[in-house]
């Protein structure tokens, strides 16, 4: 699995030092951990661990384990729990990732390949489903609109010099605006102005329209009729472009996470969801990524979300990556579960949206 932004040289130094019983050992230990959040002692893990080994044998080894810095003690007398380098080893050395099973894969695509309208929808429908199914945040990354390519434009006048733009792009997104022009447009010109743009703009990325019909207004205005200077401007009003839309569903669901106590924490992480800024640097260096990618506590970079881990996963339209999605939650969530269900809800959105 790919990792956020931690120190390979460091991961590498402590996984050389695991031998293969003490990796069975940490690999129940964690998900003994996940399951009930509490320290796990050397009996049970003995008895947990099936390896005929006496409590004693396994307070050794975890000695060894805490000294590397997978796991800690919490108290002087309790069990040990696992570090966030020692949650990385379990995900890149010892998670057994099981694909969705049938029903479980059915009903997502179900939920996903139904035919949503456009990638917005999509997005929605996405979050929603995963947040539902993880009981945590799930969110996607909308694609940039800046990226899309033009399909084709409409203008429709409502009267009294007020103009409906309809803007469709290649991925099915719709963006329809109001705008008001300085004089009256007949029917015959509004078509004469959208067949300009749609013969002239057509596959074009929006962020290279929007650059064109800036410089043309500026070097040539005075140049231009009326109708071919009023579609660049009702052009140039519709394509102020937003690139920074995550859709986020059940954000609320991370204030009933396991093991936080600490109300500042929880107040800064859903600040940090309801801005989405540090969430939208995430993801968008996520889509660089080659599949599944996991930000495990204080590899995220920020102190905001230093006990919550980030599984996410590109998704594409027509093979090349156009967003992300995945989930947020407490850094003691069974990966063995969401890594799959993120990994499948992303092949089926890329299918969904490359249908349409």
């Amino acid at each position: 699995m790919s990792q956020g932004n931690s120190s390979i040289t460091e991961h590498q130094r402590a996984f050389a030092q695991v031998d293969e019983r003490a990796r069975h050992l940490l690999k129940t230990l964690v998900e003994r951990y996940i399951v009930e959040g509490q320290p796990v002692g050397s009996r049970q893990l003995a008895r947990d661990a099936g390896l005929q080994l006496s409590a004693a044998t396994v307070r050794n080894v975890m000695a060894d384990l805490e000294e590397i810095g997978l796991v800690v003690s919490p108290h002087t007398s309790a069990g040990r729990v696992p570090t966030q380098l020692g949650y990385r080893f379990f995900v890149d050395m010892l998670i057994q990732v099981r694909p969705l099973n049938e029903n479980r894969s059915q009903a997502l695509l179900e939920q996903l390949g139904s035919g949503p309208a456009s990638p917005g929808t999509a997005a929605q429908v996405a979050s929603q489903v995963l947040s539902h199914l993880t009981r945590m945040a799930g969110f996607v990354r909308v694609p940039k609109r800046s990226q899309s390519a033009f399909r084709h434009i409409d203008f429709v006048a409502l009267g009294q010099q007020r103009i409906l733009v309809v803007l469709v792009t290649h991925t099915g997104q719709v963006e329809n605006r109001i705008i008001q022009i300085e004089r009256p447009l007949s029917p015959g010109e509004l078509v004469q102005a959208a067949n300009y743009f749609n013969e002239r703009y057509a596959g074009l990325p929006l962020g290279e329209v929007a650059r064109m019909l800036q410089a043309e207004l500026l070097q040539a205005r005075n140049q231009l009729d009326c109708i071919l200077r009023s579609a660049m401007e009702m052009g140039q009003e519709v394509l102020n472009l937003r690139d920074d839309e995550v859709v986020i569903d059940g954000e609320f669901n991370l204030l009933d996470a396991p093991g936080l106590d600490n109300l500042q924490q929880l107040r800064d992480l859903m600040e940090t969801v309801r801005r989405g800024e540090d969430l939208i640097h995430l993801l968008d260096e996520s889509a660089r990524a080659d599949g599944i990618r996991i930000f495990i506590g204080e590899e995220s970079g920020f102190a905001s979300m230093s006990q919550f881990s980030l599984v996410t996963a590109p998704y594409q339209l027509d093979g090349q990556v156009v967003g992300v999605l995945g989930v947020l939650g407490p850094t003691r969530m069974p990966y063995q579960d969401i890594i799959p269900l993120v990994d499948c809800t992303a092949q089926l959105l890329s299918g969904a949206l490359s249908t349409k």
